[in-house]
Parts: C-alpha cells; sequence; structure tokens
C-alpha cells in the first residue's frame, strides 16, 4: 500500500540487493504470496519475492555457542559488571563485583556498552550509536501452518513478523536512538506493530503474550567493527552488529578469532 511507485521501485531495489548475494530468490505473485503466507491481505499484497529455508532459531543459536562454549573449557559468568579495567605489565586487569579477571587481550563485545567499556579502559570511543527496537509475541492465526510459513518484511522495512514457537513474533523495525540501559518497550511502539500487522494482513492481534525492546548498536557506517584498537594495545573491538548479529555471527566470530589470536582461518 502507500505510493505505488516508491514501493515498486523499492522491490526491486530489494530484490536486486538480495540476488546479489543469493541464487535462490524468486519474484512471487499475488496468489502465490498469499499461499505461503496465508493471513495476508490480497489487496495489501502487490508485488513480493521470496527465499526459502531462512529461518534461524535464535534461542537455539545462542544455547548451541553456550554448549561449545562449555565443552571447550569456558564459563559464562553473570552479573559481573566491570568496575574498573587497567593494562598493567602487558595484562588487561578487568575489576568486577565477582573478582579480578586478567588476560594480554582484552574483547571488547559489551554490545550497546561498547563505547562505555572502552572509556572505563582509557581507549578512545568510536561513536557507537544503540537504537531501540521492539518486538510483540502474540497467538497465531487460526489454519495457518506456522511450521512452513515464511517471515514477512514490508518493502520499505515499516515492520515484519514471523513465526516463532508456534505464536507470531512481530516487531515495527523501529530504530529510536536510546543510551546504553535496561531498555524496554514503548506502549507506543506496540500500538504501532499491532496496527501495522492487522493492516497487512487478516490477524487479530486481541492478547500479546509477551513484549520487550533491545537495543541494536551501530557506527555511523552502520559496518560491524572487528580488530585491534590502533592506539591500545591488546583492546580488540567486537562491536557495531546491529543488523547483522546472528546472521554473521559463525563467519564474524572466526575471523576475531583469527584476528586476535593472529592466526589465519
Amino acid at each position: 500500500q502507500g505510493d505505488p511507485q516508491r514501493k515498486r521501485f523499492g522491490h526491486e531495489r530489494n530484490l536486486a540487493e538480495a540476488r546479489a548475494v543469493s541464487d535462490d530468490i524468486t519474484e512471487v505473485g499475488v496468489d502465490e504470496a498469499v499461499q505461503l503466507f496465508p493471513a495476508l491481505r490480497r489487496d495489501y499484497v502487490s508485488l513480493a519475492h521470496y527465499e526459502p529455508g531462512l529461518y534461524m532459531d535464535v534461542d537455539q543459536i545462542h544455547g548451541g555457542y553456550l554448549r561449545q562454549t562449555i565443552a571447550q573449557g569456558g564459563t559464562l559468568i553473570c552479573d559481573a559488571e566491570a568496575l574498573s579495567i587497567k593494562f598493567v605489565r602487558g595484562f588487561w586487569n578487568v575489576g568486577t563485583i565477582a573478582g579480578v579477571y586478567q588476560a594480554p587481550i582484552l574483547i571488547n563485545a559489551a554490545g550497546a556498552w561498547g563505547d562505555e567499556v572502552a572509556s572505563l579502559a582509557g581507549v578512545r570511543p568510536i561513536g557507537l550509536n544503540p537504537m531501540r527496537r521492539t518486538v510483540i509475541i502474540f497467538p497465531g492465526p487460526a489454519g495457518v501452518n506456522l511450521e512452513e510459513a515464511p517471515m514477512v518484511i514490508d518493502v520499505e522495512e515499516e515492520f515484519y513478523f514471523k513465526p516463532e514457537a508456534g505464536k507470531i513474533l512481530a516487531s515495527p523495525a523501529d530504530e529510536t536512538p536510546s543510551p546504553p540501559c535496561d531498555v524496554q518497550p514503548e506502549e507506543l511502539d506496540v500500538a504501532v506493530t499491532v496496527e501495522r500487522v492487522e493492516r497487512a494482513t487478516n490477524m487479530s492481534v486481541d492478547r500479546i503474550d509477551h513484549k520487550w525492546a533491545g537495543l541494536r548498536s551501530f557506527v555511523a557506517d552502520r559496518t560491524p567493527v572487528v580488530g585491534f584498537d590502533p592506539e591500545k594495545k591488546g583492546f580488540f573491538w567486537l562491536v557495531g552488529q546491529g543488523g547483522y548479529g546472528i546472521m554473521t555471527s559463525p563467519a564474524i566470530a572466526r575471523a576475531a578469532a583469527a584476528l586476535a589470536t593472529h592466526q589465519s582461518w
């Protein structure tokens, strides 16, 4: 819906960008789009393209990474805020409420808090911009096989929704600047999500089971920052993955490990 010419241009641009990185993209008509996700309103859809097999279970991926870490002797320590970070005699010393940790290389993978961690360590910040993203989960539509239904993204990325554990996860794809904090969803953003989903589909969001917000962080060129700081020995940046974190995590993790240990991959 909206300006048809702008929507067509957006569709063609997105389709070209998608085909530049994947050969498995097909343009589909209204009938096939509605067949793929039967809850779509026919009068909302005019153009669409489809990529099969793109679903990623974030919870399962996180769990898999944690299991690998533990299997290789790693430890996950929670509730251990960094209170001081100092480089002494070739080692970074991180003082926390859970104790002091020491290593020759300090990897700053603090997400939205990346610049704050850098400042605490006496390292020049890189200009991270945390952005709030809102998500809701609500019961799925009756009669729709969510195990086979695809993720749906508006061509202008005004919203997206996808199956999630037998329900629907939806977001207005918001990017609201925020300081690093335990961010919470704003009621206006939740309402906007519901309005956009109901406008594009036959789904009625009568009950919201869960709602939350998170911070996605970017630098000016919106490209992940991976590598040693040029001014501070042993300080390694691994931040700015907003919009790419889960999708690129296997490759970025391998690249970061190789760079940090001065090995090939």
